[in-house]
């Protein structure tokens, strides 16, 4: 910038595009000023200041979903990064094309950048089951996370309201070290971006995370994170004959691998 500017307009410029598109980038949180994440249209650019783009991460039109469990009432399947959970060209809409069911209905959802297990119920009977299940406590999901900072105890839970709701989630430290941490947490409530949140109030913010995560971002990998490194790695639920626990499983994908490796905390299964 020459000088003072609005960064709206200094992108738009830059671009050569409409004030509207500009806009668009900095609502979807993908502008940084300094290694800092802007989103504000007035934010003032200053002579020397150092702006980036950063590409987002979009899902390719799919026409099917990996299975990773089914059942005649119940199917759990690795939802990819960037695919809604349900709703217009949501994983959803496409399952119900894959298996020609029309009424199959997600029992619950995960964030669109959120990535892996995600059930689905075949009929109005099999989701109420679920319903139930989830009020009793019945289920157990667990996640992968890869969050910044060093988390230094190898276990610890954190219970914060969310909107005056209680919201608990339990931690457990899986590699670590100075710029960035696996974790793996349990979650016994199911808060809106309750994961997200709690991170976040510990200073440990998810990688990626466009909204919780403010902090500057002073290494160039922390830029090149392209969503929020969060991962439904297991989903633990009464889904077998006579209601006997299921234990599904998601594989890291691989742009979660490839964060990790960027990290030095990539473990190979021996």
């Amino acid at each position: 910038a020459q000088q003072d500017q609005p960064l709206i307009e200094l992108l738009a410029n830059h671009l050569n595009c409409s004030l509207r598109k500009a806009k668009g980038l900095l609502d979807r949180r993908v502008v940084f000023v300094n290694g800092q994440r802007v989103w504000m249209a007035r934010h003032s650019v200053k002579k020397g200041d150092v702006i980036e783009l950063v590409e987002e991460t979009s899902a390719t039109p799919t026409t099917t979903v990996e299975i990773r469990y089914r059942n005649k009432d119940f199917v759990v399947v690795n939802k990819r990064p960037g695919m809604l959970s349900n709703g217009s060209g949501s994983v959803e809409e496409v399952l119900r094309q894959q298996l020609a069911l029309p009424g199959l209905r997600a029992v619950h959802r995960l964030d669109r950048d959120t990535s892996g297990c995600l059930c689905f119920a075949k009929s109005d009977e099999a989701f109420e089951r679920a319903v139930h299940w989830f009020k009793a406590g019945r289920i157990n999901k667990f996640y992968d996370a890869l969050v910044f900072g060093q988390v230094e105890r190898y276990r610890l839970t954190i219970q914060k309201k969310i909107e005056g709701q209680t919201a608990v989630s339990h931690v457990e430290r899986l590699a670590a070290n100075e710029r960035a941490s696996h974790v793996r947490v349990k979650i016994d409530t199911g808060r809106t971006h309750q994961i997200r949140k709690h991170l976040s109030s510990i200073r440990h913010p998810v990688l990626g995370d466009r909204e919780y995560f403010t902090k500057r971002l002073d290494d160039p990998r922390l830029r090149r994170v392209p969503r929020q490194m969060l991962h439904a790695a297991v989903f633990h639920a009464p889904l077998g004959a006579a209601e006997k626990m299921v234990w599904v499983e998601s594989p890291l994908p691989p742009d979660f691998r490839s964060a990790l490796k960027q990290f030095g905390l990539f473990k190979k299964k021996t």
